[in-house]
């Protein structure tokens, strides 16, 4: 593993932008450490939410199968059919994007 640093910003939507891009980096999935001034209010407003957030109780596998299974019919997948041609769709989606990404 390769540690770089950089600085950066995080926007009000909670994403991480770099000031300046990393050359010669390829694009693929990365780790990301924060660090931040603990004096600035509205960060550690920030960083309470998200500590509020992982203690939250995980869902079950069921709950989550339950949850899943309700969006899905809410949002009109009721069948094996339908669930199975949005899932074709998406992969056609991907392929797609992977494609644009090559050229």
């Amino acid at each position: 593993m390769k540690a770089i640093t950089a600085s950066g910003k995080i926007d009000p939507s909670g994403q991480l932008s770099l000031d300046y891009p990393i050359e010669g980096t390829p694009p693929k999935p990365v780790r990301v450490i924060i660090l931040f001034d603990e004096t600035d209010g509205e960060v550690n407003k920030f960083w309470e939410q998200v500590s509020n957030y992982q203690q939250q109780p995980l869902l079950s596998a069921k709950q989550l199968q339950e949850g899943l299974k309700q969006a899905l019919t809410e949002s009109g997948y009721d069948s094996r059919e339908k669930i199975i041609e949005l899932v074709q769709d998406i992969k056609q989606e991907i392929a797609q994007e992977r494609q644009g990404k090559q050229t």
